[in-house]
């Protein structure tokens, strides 16, 4: 009977060969990533351009994102219930804005503002004080592995998210929920209204698409994320993960795909 190591090792030997294999277009390409043994750290910061004190934490991602710190996820999600004052946040989207009133209620944070990061599913304010987000070092208990492959806009991803020593894959999936974000470094923006006014500000992980994952029974999964066409692959990363109800990171794998 095969076992989830091996189902792995056979998983990875196949999706390898896959991307090693010729591309039938010029501009699809492939690559491959497996999780950390050791439980990610998952920032998320809500910021929006039309907030006049959000500049201080952007500078504060960007500098983290810059040092490269070993197995964090960084994501900055654009709210768009500031565009109302004067200008309009073009990496906005309203299910950004959905998805931190969520995390609001689950972690118990006094309210929703702007700026507001959240460390492992938790209001976090220690970035005030200069301060990075620690490892947790914990071991992880679930393990992925993510194929994507670029077809023109979008990203076609597939995987597997299963236990590292031989639990069944259907058990791990059914306590860890799935989802992806696509995040784009370098972006900057001259801003000619409302607050910002007159100021140049630039971005890193910015979230360009996030969704949802649905893994099968299996612990199998696929779909297709959307990268806007003018985004550099260069300056992008997808990132794929697990997390608990409280939205404490599991497992998770962040690939460039160039």
């Amino acid at each position: 009977m095969l076992t989830i190591n091996s189902l792995l090792s056979a998983l990875c030997v196949l999706l390898l060969a896959t991307a090693a294999a010729p591309s039938s277009a010029a501009n699809e390409q492939g690559c491959f990533a497996k999780s950390s043994a050791r439980v990610p750290t998952l920032v998320e910061l809500y910021t929006s351009e039309g907030c006049d004190s959000c500049p201080p934490a952007d500078r504060w991602l960007s500098k983290f994102v810059a040092g490269s710190p070993d197995n964090v996820v960084a994501l900055a999600f654009h709210v768009d219930y500031w565009d109302y004052i004067g200008w309009k946040d073009e990496f906005a989207k309203p299910a950004y804005g959905a998805r931190q009133a969520s995390l609001v209620k689950t972690s118990g944070a006094s309210g929703t503002y702007t700026p507001q990061i959240f460390v492992n599913g938790r209001d976090d304010r220690s970035w005030t004080a200069g301060q990075g987000p620690r490892a947790t070092g914990a071991a992880a208990t679930v393990a992925l592995s993510v194929q994507a492959t670029w077809q023109g806009d979008e990203l076609m991803l597939s995987g597997l998210i299963a236990g590292p020593t031989g639990a069944d894959a259907a058990a791990r999936a059914s306590v860890a929920r799935l989802r992806y974000a696509y995040t784009e470094n370098g972006l900057g923006t001259a801003v000619k209204a409302g607050e910002n006014r007159g100021v140049t500000l630039n971005h890193d992980a910015v979230v360009r698409d996030h969704g949802a994952v649905v893994a099968k029974n299996d612990g199998s999964f696929a779909l297709s994320a959307k990268a806007p066409r003018a985004a550099k692959r260069g300056q992008s990363m997808l990132h794929v993960i697990a997390e608990n109800a409280s939205g404490q990171a599991l497992a998770s794998v962040s690939m460039r795909c160039e």
